[in-house]
């Protein structure tokens, strides 16, 4: 089974322009990438020693992250939040819904330079599963996606699939890691292939149905990795 750092092992010193946007722009990213486990516990001053700032540019990051749901107090931090298969079953839901109406729409709007973006996403994915590597196979299918979802030219659509990415991310990462073989194979990604296919068809109903291939059978993947349930306390009846 292959190895993984902690997600705060993986962040790099940032610049200092801009600073509190890019320390919570790559904070923001490791999240979306699965670099960070579910309940993977973060300390503003860990963060910040991690990233080579002050405690204020972390602070600002983990505020921001909080508000979006992509990390949930816990003791004197935070945490990635724990999902249980229920909450996961929704988020799975919507990304159907919100990513298969992207990629219908990139099949009706990309621009050829779009498709050609996705093509070469779709290599590098290819690329980085031959490699064996994990970290290159969640960072080029992530790169895969969102090249579809920016040729369906709609930032309201892509800001709320990123949403969703936030929160789903952590799982994605622990996924690809408990599906990798010993070879450093990793899950089939056939409809990566059918759904481009699909936008350079002009098909959006392809497209569609492609994506929604590509997430349907995840859930079932994702079960040993949630946290248990809690019970719906129902109020007594006098």
């Amino acid at each position: 089974m292959a190895s993984k750092l902690r997600g705060i092992d993986q962040l790099a010193p940032v610049e200092t322009a801009n600073l509190h946007q890019k320390v919570y722009a790559q904070l923001r990213h490791a999240l979306m990438a699965g670099k960070f486990s579910p309940g993977e516990a973060l300390t503003l001053r860990g963060l910040a020693a991690a990233i080579g700032t002050s405690i204020m540019p972390a602070r600002d990051a983990v505020l921001r992250l909080t508000a979006e749901r992509a990390l949930e107090p816990f003791g004197r931090g935070v945490r990635v939040p724990l999902m249980d298969i229920a909450k996961l079953e929704d988020v799975q839901r919507f990304r159907i819904a919100l990513e298969g109406e992207a990629a219908a729409l990139a099949a009706e709007r990309a621009t050829e330079e779009d498709v050609e973006a996705i093509r070469d996403a779709d290599k590098r994915v290819s690329k980085a599963q031959k490699s064996g590597r994990l970290d290159r196979v969640l960072a080029t299918n992530q790169e895969f996606h969102f090249a579809v979802y920016r040729a369906a030219h709609s930032d309201l659509l892509q800001s709320m699939i990123e949403t969703l990415w936030l929160q789903v991310g952590p799982y994605l990462g622990q996924l690809a890691l408990i599906t990798t073989d010993a070879d450093g194979s990793m899950i089939d990604m056939s409809a990566h292939t059918a759904l481009l296919s699909a936008i350079e068809k002009r098909d959006s109903v392809a497209a569609r149905k492609a994506l929604a291939a590509d997430l349907k059978d995840s859930v079932d993947m994702y079960r040993p990795l949630t946290a248990p349930a809690v019970p719906v306390k129902r109020a007594a009846r006098g």
